[in-house]
Parts: C-alpha cells; structure tokens; sequence
C-alpha cells in the first residue's frame, strides 16, 4: 500500500487537484473550413468529423502554469462527433519548452514537437508566428475586435488523442475533458497564411477558408475524470503514417 501511495503521488501532483493548471491562458484561433476527404487520412479509423466539418488553427500563449515557466504553442484541434457533443482530436503541434512537451505527449497524447512561435500583443493587436527547423508554418496577423458573450469553449471539449510506440502494440486512445474558465472572448479581424512542409503537412489537411477568428483568455484545470488511456483495435499502421507530424 505504501508503494501504491508513493506510485500515484506523481500524477495526483500533476493534476493539481482543485487548483488552476493554468492562468490567463491565450489562444489566438481561426476556425476553418475542412475538405472532409483529405482530413480522413489523419483521423484515427473509427473517427468522424463533426458537422460541419470544421477545425481550429491556433497559437498561443501560457504566461502562467504550474508546470514549468512561460511558452508558447502552434495547434490544430480537429472537431470531431464525440456521442452527441463536438470533441477535439490534435494531428499537429509544436512548442517551444521541452517540459511542457514532455507532459503533454507522456500524459495526454498531444504529438507535441519543438518549433519556434512568437507573440507580439500590444492590447489592440496580436502578431504571431510559427516556424519549426527554418520553415514559416503560421503567420496570424490580428486585430481585436469586441467581446463575445456566448463564445464556444476552445479547450473545455471532449479530448480524444492518440498515444503508443511505432512497434506492434496496439495504440491507445487518451481520453479528457480539460475545465475551462472563460476569463474574456473576443472576436478579431485576421490576415492568415499557412503553409507546410514533409514533416509539418498542414498542407495536406485539408484546411480551407476561415469562418471566424478568435481570442481566448481563460484559466484551465483538470476534468473530474483524469486522463484515461483505452486500448483500441485499430491497426498500429496509423502511428506508423503519422510518424512525421508526429516525431520528425
């Protein structure tokens, strides 16, 4: 019994219980349309996209966490049909502190990588940019506009990742819902370019025209659920395809 205490001591830390994970967390997002055809060969089989099809191009900024000092992120967040709500799944991503990295793909299956992102808020403006290994992926050059009272969350969804090695074990979907805590939405007027390379293949999404733009402010915490990671009968074939958004 004492090792089992001293074994989950670790994750219990971890999440934090009844605290904030996060403080004033900012995501500077642009919904976009979604070519349903192409997005298919990222998605896990057994996955469907939501309707409509839809996705969430970001970046963003964590002046304060419990984790490691503050960074910066580049996402996309797939919506995706959970039951009978609308649910996250995450092809890509790159940051820029290795801690935050590494708990974020060993605990909750993001393929996290290392890139370079940039954040430049002057409190009417927001300029972004996100590159990895001399590439430009995301430039969002953005205009804050007025507040939004019923903003949809961009966090506080239904997670479904994917985590495993690239041998023959079966891959394992993690499952979450994060808390988020609106602290202010508002909506912003952005000029968007994107591009991609082999290793980064935003280009072969699927990704089309922007439907809206976004900031978000909030604090997050952990679910009430933890992190669960489920088997699935899915052939380990599908790690194995993604190995480039995923490690190189």
């Amino acid at each position: 019994m004492r090792q089992l205490i001293h074994d989950l001591s670790t994750p219990i830390g971890l999440a934090n219980l009844g605290n904030k994970l996060y403080r004033n967390a900012q995501y500077l997002t642009a919904v976009l349309e979604v070519d349903e055809k192409k997005m298919a060969r990222w998605l896990p089989a057994g996955m469907k996209l939501a309707k409509p099809a839809r996705a969430d191009l970001f970046c963003a900024y964590f002046p304060e966490n419990v984790y490691t000092g503050a960074y910066h992120e580049a996402g996309l967040f797939v919506h995706i049909q959970v039951g009978n709500r609308t649910g996250i799944f995450c092809p890509w991503m790159i940051l820029d502190d290795d801690r935050a990295m590494i708990i974020g793909r060993e605990l909750l299956g993001y393929p996290k990588k290392m890139g370079e992102i940039s954040w430049d808020n002057d409190g009417t403006h927001i300029l972004s940019h996100a590159s990895r290994r001399g590439n430009m992926l995301i430039e969002m050059n953005a205009k804050l506009g007025g507040v939004i009272a019923d903003a949809p969350y961009i966090l506080g969804l239904p997670h479904r990742n994917i985590t495993g090695g690239l041998g023959l074990a079966l891959p394992r979907e993690v499952r979450f819902t994060p808390k988020e805590h609106p602290i202010e939405v508002r909506q912003v007027e952005m000029e968007l370019r994107f591009t991609g390379t082999e290793h980064d293949p935003l280009h072969e999404m699927g990704l089309g025209e922007v439907v809206e733009a976004r900031i978000h402010r909030c604090d997050l915490s952990g679910g009430l659920i933890p992190p669960i990671q489920i088997p699935r009968f899915r052939t380990p074939l599908f790690l194995m395809r993604q190995f480039n958004p995923r490690v190189l």
